[in-house]
């Protein structure tokens, strides 16, 4: 299809974002969502001139050309049967909602639709939904998301709280079958909280035509958040997501991301360190088949002196599968003391598989520990020669030796059972030409 198209369909987006019926809500928040809508008209969608979206065609969404949902609903019924881990306390969300009917929630956790959240708790509130930039067209799926800010999900952790795992899940109903969803999810974790946070994205779930999650957790001082991302999508889905987190002094955030599936994925991870002795550490890995197309985005801001940031990512690709890599660290002036190490290593199994990876570090500071690396390459044939002196076929060293190579990040995993059953995921979705 041409271009036209893409753009008639951000002319109808708009024309339906005007027409949603919302419910009463907050002066600053009617005027966020106005604000949000105005930006998107006169943008509309991102191109291969907006530079954070060069290696990244929207052609799988024009092609789709779904419609937003027609109305902003506060709760849906549906309730989600698959479960990365059996037994663990799970918060769904169906068609961008939050589901009726949760399990019982950790100590100390409680879960509120927006409208809710705002009753009780506005100021936090606010603050996260005015920190998210709606400007120019890099940023469109973010206005979508602020346009429909009516609907959304606030989890709270308690100061002190142990809380333990949480699971977060999400699915689409057959009405969503022909949407593009968005769905915004603050995480509110109070001074000392500690939390793992599994975010589920699975082929076995019906998922809506396409989804913009965007998650924003602040850690208030001392804080820990461990942030699992697990996406399996079938290969005609469309996942757009991201990830915006605000960090303390001295808490300590740490992502780990795995990509298995999806046909258009991207994921931006934006991290600002604002309180003294701050921590991120992220990692991913990406499993790439066939003609899928996985675009990872992060950027580490340090603005506060004594942080650090650590950047791990791996991705094997086959097929003629795309990956995007791009790791961002900024150090702000005042930022002294910081440590930044980024690393992204690639492997090729296919001639016709391709990978862009770009590292960046910005210095502003002093006194200051900094290292960043990427590779694309293909398996060590000294490693599959080693290995089959030992008594392994080639096929078996191959896929031993690839499976090894992403299971550097599932084993960063503090929980032992998510951590075999990402590993048995990881092997499935292994390419077939290893």
């Amino acid at each position: 299809m041409s271009n036209a198209t893409l753009t008639e369909l951000a002319a109808r987006w708009a024309d339906q974002v005007r027409k949603l019926d919302t419910p009463a809500s907050p002066t600053w928040l009617e005027d966020l969502r106005h604000k949000a809508t105005g930006h998107f008209s006169a943008g509309g969608f991102p191109h291969r001139k907006v530079e954070a979206w060069r290696y990244t065609p929207l052609k799988r969404l024009e092609s789709a050309g779904p419609g937003l949902p027609g109305k902003i609903a506060s709760t849906c019924p549906v309730t989600i049967d698959a479960a990365l881990l059996p037994d663990v306390p799970a918060i769904d969300i169906v068609d961008g909602v939050l589901a009726q009917g949760s399990a019982q929630l950790p100590d100390g956790v409680s879960v509120f639709t927006l409208a809710e959240a705002i009753e009780m708790f506005e100021g936090p509130v606010r603050a996260l939904a005015e920190a998210v930039p709606v400007d120019g067209p890099a940023r469109a799926f973010d206005a979508i998301n602020t346009a429909f800010l009516h609907q959304g999900v606030v989890i709270r952790v308690e100061k002190g709280a142990d809380a333990g795992t949480l699971l977060l899940r999400f699915a689409g109903s057959a009405r969503s079958a022909d949407e593009f969803v968005p769905c915004r999810v603050m995480l509110l974790m109070e001074a000392g909280a500690r939390l793992e946070l599994v975010e589920q994205h699975l082929a076995e779930v019906t998922s809506p035509a396409a989804l913009h999650l965007l998650v924003q957790p602040h850690l208030a001082e001392n804080a820990e958040l461990e942030h699992v991302r697990v996406q399996d999508e079938g290969e005609e889905a469309i996942l757009l997501t991201t990830t915006r987190v605000q960090q303390d002094g001295a808490s300590c955030y740490r992502f780990r991301g795995f990509d298995l599936g999806g046909g258009l994925v991207r994921h931006e991870l934006h991290v600002s360190l604002e309180g003294e002795g701050a921590r991120a550490d992220l990692a991913g890995a990406w499993v790439l088949d066939g003609r899928r197309h996985c675009d990872t985005r992060v950027a580490v801001e340090h603005v506060a002196p004594d942080c650090s940031s650590v950047q791990f990512f791996r991705g094997v690709l086959g097929g003629s599968s795309r990956g995007v890599f791009n790791g961002r660290a900024l150090i702000r002036e005042g930022a002294d003391g910081s440590s930044v190490r980024q690393s992204n290593a690639n492997l090729l199994l296919s001639p016709l598989a391709e990978m862009d990876t770009k590292p960046e570090l910005e210095i502003y500071a002093d006194e200051v520990e900094a290292s960043h690396g990427a590779t694309v390459g293909q398996l060590d044939e000294g490693a599959i020669f080693y290995l089959r002196t030992r008594g392994l076929t080639e096929a078996q060293a191959r896929r031993l030796l690839t499976a090894a190579f992403c299971h550097a990040v599932s084993q960063k995993l503090n929980n032992a059972a998510l951590a075999e059953n990402l590993g048995e995921r990881i092997g499935a979705a292994m390419p077939e030409s290893v």
